[in-house]
């Protein structure tokens, strides 16, 4: 009897499986989940912040600057636009002298020192029966506004200050 026929056969592992994960590939994975989730949010929040922007630009152009109502509806679009952007209790009631500060109170510092005085012939022009002012240069103005004021990127603390000085 040959002694090698005695001998069993060679036994392999079993093969090693991919699960239960280790821990570190759980914490990985987790955070690769959140870091999707979070990038996805983030797109969502910029786009819908940016949606009534767009809007307000795409109205503007698309307003007749021949007509005689022009201002009017240039003027109509920033409210409109400041309506998506800002509590409506706040906003809604402002006009002329208030309405021209708290616009130009939403632009930084730099852009307020240049585009006080258009902003406020804007605003005035809408209270004047023949409008002096120009309908290109305020469709201009009101587009220069929408694109360096919105979204706010500070909250406005003079907006509550003069509804409460109007009252008084």
């Amino acid at each position: 009897m040959n002694p090698l026929d005695q001998l069993a056969d060679i036994q392999l592992p079993q093969e090693v499986s991919i699960w239960p994960l280790a821990w570190g590939w759980w914490v990985s994975a987790i955070l690769v989940l959140l870091i999707l989730v979070s990038i996805i949010y983030g797109t969502r929040l910029y786009i819908l912040n940016r949606r009534a922007k767009k809007a307000a630009i795409a109205a503007l152009s698309a307003i007749d600057l021949s007509q005689k109502n022009a201002i009017s509806q240039i003027n109509i679009v920033l409210k409109r636009a400041v309506l998506s952007y800002f509590p409506e209790e706040q906003v809604a009631s402002l006009h002329g002298p208030q309405w021209s500060a708290f616009l130009t109170n939403q632009l930084s510092q730099k852009q307020q020192q240049h585009m006080q005085q258009k902003i406020e012939e804007l605003v005035d022009s809408l209270y004047q029966q023949k409008a002096e002012k120009d309908p290109q240069q305020a469709a201009l103005t009101a587009k220069t506004w929408l694109t360096s004021a919105l979204p706010p990127k500070r909250k406005s603390e003079n907006v509550t200050a003069m509804k409460e000085a109007a009252n008084v």
